[in-house]
């Protein structure tokens, strides 16, 4: 079993003890390895990802809307949000279509998070403001680490993984302002007053919603896998991983228009969950492009690479990009679950079934 660590926006796999577990039928063609055990996971995702654009692409490049007869899944997660309240009925109601959508597109939004509109409005609205400062200004915040503080306009690049034929795509179209949990910890870099206290209220109002996705996984794959987990288990095994909250802006230069703002990726970790109500986030569904219609107030989640490692393939990596036709100055706040603060390497074994054999 591996496990990822994101290290100046590289994925660093620590190795961990694997045991026994089994091999899943009926995996997509395009999974060559599907039967054997992949043993560089950061070698396979790269190529699967490559693979899956690549034909995504030959349908067509663009993202579509959903058919009018079609709706993006929105779950609402207030039943594991109010373990007093409701019934264990509509729990397994939520865990059901969590397994759907984690299975298949590896995505999906949610809502009753219990996150105030009046928070998300103070979050925008400081964003924008640090965000308009001059570049000189901005760069007082930058620590000179990827994952703490500032990053200018093109100083990072997914284009180093995930490659790109134009020489507009080779450094991602956006600037970024990063703080990890808990927001007092030293290796956080800290911003402008009003933009510094809307980060650290949303980092701290996440804790609930992260543990809460994390358990409705966790019972996901207790269900799928027929085993009984502890409820806890996928947030335990990170306890001493913190997350990771990015204040991203993608700014419309001239030039650019006809470059994708953040090209095809999937994230490294074990969750994302997104914070954007402006339109340009797209991903792979059903084999083709998609937008993602993101209402004010829903959060997106996706999964990510160890969730599928640690899955042992059930829940699919979720490859997606910030698209063209993104929204002028389009800000969104990605949270990275256990990219942030890191005092040790967790790891665990792939998660199986009877008789499954692991796969990574």
């Amino acid at each position: 079993a591996l496990f990822a660590i994101v290290v100046d926006g590289s994925a660093e796999y620590v190795p961990q003890p694997i045991s026994l577990c089994s091999s899943q039928e009926g995996m997509e063609a395009y999974l060559e390895e599907s039967a054997t055990m992949i043993s560089e996971p950061h070698k396979y995702f790269p190529r699967q990802i490559k693979n899956i654009v690549d034909a995504a692409d030959a349908i067509s490049p663009d993202a579509i809307g959903l058919p009018d007869d079609q709706s993006y899944p929105v779950i609402d997660i207030s039943p594991w949000l109010n373990p007093s309240m409701p019934s264990d009925k509509e729990r397994e109601n939520v865990v059901n279509q969590v397994l759907e959508e984690a299975t298949t597109g590896g995505s999906f939004s949610i809502i009753g998070h219990g996150i105030d509109d009046a928070l998300f409005d103070r979050l925008y609205t400081a964003a924008r403001s640090f965000f308009s400062m001059s570049l000189e200004q901005k760069m007082g915040f930058s620590s000179g680490n990827n994952l703490a503080g500032y990053v200018a306009y093109r100083n990072e690049s997914v284009a180093s993984i995930h490659k790109s034929g134009s020489p507009k795509e080779q450094k991602d179209l956006r600037e970024t302002f990063s703080m990890s949990s808990p927001p007092n910890n030293d290796g956080n870099v800290q911003g402008p007053y009003e933009f510094y206290n809307a980060m650290s209220e949303y980092i701290e109002q996440l804790q609930s919603v992260e543990k809460a996705a994390k358990q409705i996984f966790t019972a996901a794959l207790s269900s799928a896998k027929g085993i009984d987990l502890p409820a806890t288990y996928l947030k335990d095994v990170e306890e001493h991983a913190t997350g990771l909250l990015r204040a991203s802006r993608y700014p419309s230069t001239p030039g650019f228009e006809d470059a994708t703002k953040l090209l095809p990726h999937s994230d490294f970790g074990t969750i994302t969950i997104l914070a954007s109500s402006e339109e340009g986030l797209e991903e792979i569904r059903d084999g083709r492009w998609y937008k993602v219609p993101m209402g004010k107030g829903e959060l997106h989640v996706s999964v990510g690479e160890v969730y599928t490692m640690w899955s042992n393939g059930l829940f699919k990596n979720n490859i997606h990009r910030v698209g063209k036709e993104a929204k002028k100055d389009r800000i969104s706040f990605p949270y990275f679950t256990s990219q942030g603060k890191r005092t040790s390497n967790p790891g665990i074994s792939p998660i199986c079934s009877n008789g499954e054999e692991p796969r990574f």
